[in-house]
């Protein structure tokens, strides 16, 4: 029976028998999300720093999702700055930068993350940063990354819950085009 037939059947038994307490436990259970339900997992905090900064040359770049015109947007030295008294696309990331990056790599779509993280990051593809940045979804961007390579490893090890600290130095360092 669906939540919905299980309320309305909880109702009508609750008001039929003027709500004795074990059937009104017992309904109250059936109504909306359980408090699992409503528990999200959230990538390790520590260590996003590097993953951050490996996403800053192929995604944080001022063309990209460093602009503000974007709807997931990016902060650091290489895009937009969340201050507005710091230069865009000049200087280093600020601790305010990253945790904001932090939060829209997050909030990007929360359910599914939690599902990814707590599958330990296996099949990391069902969220779309992963998708768009292998190019297995439309992405205006192109292709940003393959498995395993280093932007693609210092991701998909975060969301394993490792920090892949070498693969996300290494794709800091590299200067963002598409991959053929």
């Amino acid at each position: 029976m669906s939540v919905r037939g299980r309320t309305l059947w909880c109702v009508l038994v609750v008001a039929a028998l003027s709500a004795p307490p074990l059937i009104l436990s017992a309904c109250l259970g059936e109504i909306g999300p359980t408090k699992a339900d409503l528990e999200l997992r959230v990538p390790m905090r520590d260590g996003f720093d590097r993953v951050a900064d490996a996403l800053q040359p192929s995604c944080g770049t001022l063309d990209c999702h460093g602009q503000a015109q974007r709807n997931w947007r990016l902060f650091g030295g290489r895009g937009l700055r969340l201050a507005s008294t710091n230069t865009p696309g000049e200087g280093k990331t600020t601790a305010e930068e990253y945790e904001a990056n932090y939060w829209a790599v997050v909030v990007i779509e929360p359910e599914i993350l939690s599902q990814v993280l707590a599958d330990k990051g296996r099949d990391p593809e069902r969220l779309i940063l992963i998708r768009k940045g292998r190019g297995t979804t439309r992405h205006k961007g192109g292709t940003l990354m393959r498995p395993n390579d280093p932007l693609d490893t210092c991701l998909t090890e975060w969301l394993k819950g490792n920090l892949a600290a070498d693969s996300c130095l290494a794709a800091a360092k590299i200067t963002a085009s598409p991959v053929p």
